[in-house]
């Protein structure tokens, strides 16, 4: 089944109307290890900041793909320090909030990471870690800002919407948040190593967000472009404001790595039972590119 847009997906959620759940089958094997079992880079996800996906389990088949792959992976929860970053070569932080995803519909003045805590992943990545952080739509987008302004990169607050490059094929009359990023239409980036693979069958050719925010990056190289048409637009209620150019980017920071998603549906294979209907979103859909783009990415932070 085709995925509904996600913004519906979240405003259900929000009001405890829909369950997000891990989709199966999900097939998290690969063919051709980069590292062999349990031998790779240690990768630390993050579970200290309400990061909603993973209070939900849904970092389940990412953490499946990345193990299959040979990485050490582990779930922690302890707030950043110098000593807690030092033995992982790679941090993932999920979306992050300063209070349980859908116990508020608003971010006022609630602090998600502490001014300690940015300066000690600052420090981390400028020593050489590598950093794979997601926004989302409002209201996630102010939670993680300072997070994100802490290397260098703008948000928009609201959702991205697109009047011309969208997945046509979804059955919704709301689809425009579904935007599309192909080699045929310019708005993926195919000089980068993340979406060009290191062999043959790692291409990247089709990507679609299901949702989320903005981007703005100007030392970073920009993978998923905005085009023109994109808009931000309200959502939640939230009165749009800021502008972006991207729904994803990528640098080097230091002797560190960064790679930053303004949506984070694509590197889960979840679904949404709502009204009798499964709404499904990620790296199980054949028809994009998710599951290699995930694995491209954790090569690319970790060489």
């Amino acid at each position: 089944m085709k995925p509904l847009l996600l913004t519906l997906c979240m405003f259900l959620t929000f009001t405890s109307q829909a369950q997000m759940l891990n989709d199966s089958p999900f097939d998290a094997r690969v063919a051709q290890p980069k590292y062999k079992k349990g031998k790779g880079p240690s990768v630390l996800f993050d579970k200290g900041h309400h990061n909603f996906i993973i209070e939900m389990g849904l970092e389940k088949p990412l953490m499946d793909v990345a193990t299959a792959d040979g990485y050490q992976v582990k779930v922690d929860s302890m707030k950043f320090t110098k000593a807690y970053l030092a033995p992982y070569k790679m941090l993932v932080i999920f979306p992050a909030m300063p209070f349980k995803f859908g116990s508020k519909k608003q971010v006022t003045d609630e602090i998600t990471f502490t001014d300690e805590e940015l300066t000690a992943l600052h420090e981390w990545v400028s020593a050489g870690g590598s950093l794979l952080m997601f926004n989302e739509h409002a209201p996630i987008d102010k939670s993680v800002t300072p997070l994100f302004n802490k290397f260098g990169i703008q948000l928009s607050i609201g959702i991205v919407s697109d009047s011309i490059h969208y997945d046509a094929s979804i059955k919704m009359k709301s689809k425009q948040g579904f935007l599309k990023f192909t080699r045929s239409n310019g708005l993926l980036n195919t000089d980068h190593p993340i979406t060009q693979g290191e062999k043959a069958g790692e291409q990247i050719n089709t990507i679609v967000t299901f949702g989320g925010g903005g981007l703005t990056g100007e030392k970073y190289t920009n993978i998923f472009k905005l085009s023109p048409s994109a808009t931000i637009v309200k959502h939640n209620g939230i009165e749009p404001s800021g502008t972006a150019n991207s729904q994803a980017l990528a640098g080097k920071f230091g002797k560190g790595k960064v790679v930053a998603l303004g949506d984070c549906n694509g590197f889960t294979a979840m679904y949404m039972m709502s009204g009798g209907n499964k709404i499904s979103a990620g790296m199980q859909l054949p028809e994009y590119d998710w599951k290699q783009f995930a694995l491209n990415t954790f090569h690319w932070l970790s060489k």
